[in-house]
């Protein structure tokens, strides 16, 4: 009996920053399509392309530190792999001028955010819980005042489920595909365990029957990645609430824009 009570006062909240009709265009990991990606140089190109938002990856460096970073390791100039989380930030800076781009912290990003763009910031971890990011993560969010301004998403449930429990006031989203996922933690149904406020789906596997289960459930619907205006007006058509795209001219004129 209490597990059905807490299903029915899951009650998702739809962000300030999504419009009734409107499907909006979030840059995917900043505008990938004119500069490096997780970049400073990448999110700068998406606001002047005036996208509504811009997605981007987080790991906790050794020192703590919150790096917008994609992949689990980094080249090192000797040819050698090294992981995030086994480095510190310094290091990680001098290593990324090696590859001919500098990796930001999220803070770095923070103070270049204009006030009417908000931040999906996806958590990545190899852990089932990772309490010191999302800790820290809370910390800087709610230090710098942006909290409405954000979406916190994740393929892992548990991560979504302490940070709801840690603050509702966070719109949080379940990342989903079906390509390169854990096999434990592959299926939608997890949002009945993390109760998120979005989801957010591989275009790959974007299909009626998966939009309308969304739809049920009151959630907010997203998709990524999105590089071509024919795609992207299919995703209108179906009325999400938006798409994440390499390319901030995804509605250019100019077809040579398209990806």
């Amino acid at each position: 009996m209490m597990i059905f009570k807490q299903f029915y006062k899951w009650k998702p909240k739809i962000a300030s920053f999504f419009k009734e009709g409107e499907t909006i265009i979030i840059g995917h990991r900043g505008a990938p399509f004119l500069a490096h990606e997780n970049t400073l140089e990448s999110f700068n190109q998406a606001f002047k392309a005036n996208l509504k938002g811009v997605e981007l990856d987080i790991q906790l460096s050794k020192d703590e530190n919150l790096v917008i970073f994609h992949d689990w390791e980094i080249k090192t100039n000797n040819q050698i792999f090294r992981k995030i989380s086994s480095l510190d930030y310094l290091d990680i800076s001098l290593i990324s001028k090696y590859n001919d781009f500098q990796i930001p912290l999220l803070k770095d990003l923070i103070k270049i955010l204009p006030n009417n763009s908000f931040l999906n910031i996806e958590i990545k971890s190899m852990k089932i819980f990772n309490f010191k990011l999302e800790k820290i993560l809370i910390k800087l969010l709610t230090e710098s005042n942006i909290l409405n301004r954000v979406i916190i998403s994740s393929f892992n449930p548990f991560i979504l489920n302490r940070i709801k429990k840690n603050n509702a006031k966070i719109i949080t989203a379940l990342l989903w595909t079906n390509e390169n996922s854990p096999l434990l933690i592959n299926s939608p149904l997890w949002v009945w365990f993390c109760k998120p406020d979005g989801f957010h789906i591989d275009f790959n596997y974007m299909d009626e029957k998966i939009i309308n289960w969304v739809k049920n459930k009151k959630m907010s619907l997203l998709s990524y990645t999105v590089n071509n205006k024919k795609d992207y007006l299919w995703a209108k058509k179906m009325n999400l609430n938006g798409i994440f795209t390499d390319n901030p001219n995804l509605l250019s004129k100019n077809k040579n824009n398209e990806i």
